[in-house]
């Protein structure tokens, strides 16, 4: 009786993998493993400035590939925004070039310097990107799709195209489309990706979201996970306010020069954050870089900005007074302390300071020597 009670079990776990094609369970389908990566600024023409790297642009790229390339099982790379320095087909180009050597599939939002008033319009870059990444099967510059049963992702253009400015502000079609999304996937994690944050992490008038309140308004409607992952103003910057997770990634060309590698695993009653934070290997790139910035520090921003896990339990809802409240006390300028600027530059001094000791030793060894030979040239001759 035993034996046969096995057999049927048995018989129909078969029929379930055999109409099912899979297991009905899967770990990775609760997991979104995936890498932002922003502000490349990819030039072909362009010399450095005290801010970018341009003419270290292609090869920081280079390095960030071979680097995520590394990483196992990632399941796609989302860029936000600011691909190339400037929008022409030469940049363009040079960056999807690049990009041939990355081995997963990529996605963008759309950042300030991709779509210029003075050069490629908003049509003409979409068409580009169409014709040169076959995983951008969308009809306009903002769109959502589910890459797994527990998430939905949301991708934003708040990009003004009428004229030269730093600033964004998203449509009404735009907000209504965020709204309609949110409200239709209330039982999933949510990924809203765009250019330029609605939430600072610094106060910069001229960089900002000008209809960041109207924003923000809506998402603190909803009480599901939400991450909103961002770039523009190439610093690291992560704040969580309730159910809702905001992220600001700095920039590939500006210190400190890195990208995340971000992991979520959502469980019936929590939610798992991960974020680890990958540098560029271009350490001589960087440190230039970094003498040339004048607020390095608040780029790089404290340690639990950069690198960091927490877990997010779904039953502690907040209320939306709290979050709003949350949000305005978010915008407030903070200074850096000065043992996170301590953190940062003291391995680069350590290392000075061994070089140096290192010459220093090398010089006396070498005036020893030559002491030794002036003296041996002397008793010789004498």
């Amino acid at each position: 009786m035993k034996n046969k009670l096995t057999k049927i079990i048995i018989a129909l776990c078969l029929f379930l993998i055999s109409s099912t094609g899979v297991w009905a369970f899967s770990f990775r389908n609760m997991t979104l493993d995936f890498v932002q990566i922003s502000d490349t600024h990819i030039s072909t023409d362009r010399e450095n400035t005290p801010y970018k790297a341009l003419a270290s642009s292609s090869e920081l790229l280079k390095d960030a590939i071979e680097q995520i390339n590394n990483i196992k099982g990632l399941d796609f790379v989302m860029f936000t925004g600011d691909m190339v320095d400037s929008a022409t087909t030469d940049n363009y180009r040079e960056y999807y070039k690049l990009l041939t050597k990355l081995h997963y599939p990529t996605l963008n939002a759309f950042g300030n310097h991709d779509i210029s008033y003075n050069d490629l319009s908003r049509d003409e870059v979409l068409e580009i990107v169409k014709k040169c990444n076959p995983n951008y099967t969308f009809s306009d510059t903002y769109y959502a799709f589910s890459p797994k049963t527990d998430y939905r992702i949301i991708v934003l253009d708040p990009i003004i195209t009428d004229r030269n400015t730093s600033n964004g502000t998203l449509p009404d079609e735009q907000l209504q489309f965020l709204d309609n999304e949110l409200s239709q996937n209330q039982d999933k994690i949510i990924l809203i990706a765009m250019h330029i944050p609605s939430v600072e992490p610094f106060v910069a008038q001229e960089h900002s979201l000008l209809n960041a309140n109207e924003f923000n308004e809506i998402l603190i409607k909803y009480k599901n996970p939400i991450i909103v992952i961002s770039g523009h103003y190439h610093a690291a910057k992560i704040r969580r306010i309730g159910n809702i997770v905001f992220v600001s990634t700095p920039s590939l060309v500006t210190y400190p020069m890195a990208f995340r590698h971000i992991k979520i695993t959502n469980f019936k009653d929590r939610v798992t954050y991960k974020f680890d934070f990958m540098s560029t290997n271009l350490e001589d790139v960087k440190e230039q870089n970094r003498q040339s910035v004048i607020s390095y520090a608040t780029l790089a921003g404290y340690e639990k900005d950069r690198t960091t896990s927490f877990t997010y339990k779904k039953r502690q809802h907040k209320s939306v007074h709290y979050k709003r409240n949350k949000i305005k006390k978010a915008s407030k300028t903070t200074k850096t302390k000065k043992s996170e600027i301590k953190k940062l530059t003291e391995p680069k001094k350590q290392k000075l300071k061994k070089e140096k000791t290192k010459k220093s030793k090398k010089r006396k060894n070498n005036e020893v020597q030559e002491n030794i030979e002036q003296k041996t040239i002397i008793e010789q001759e004498s």
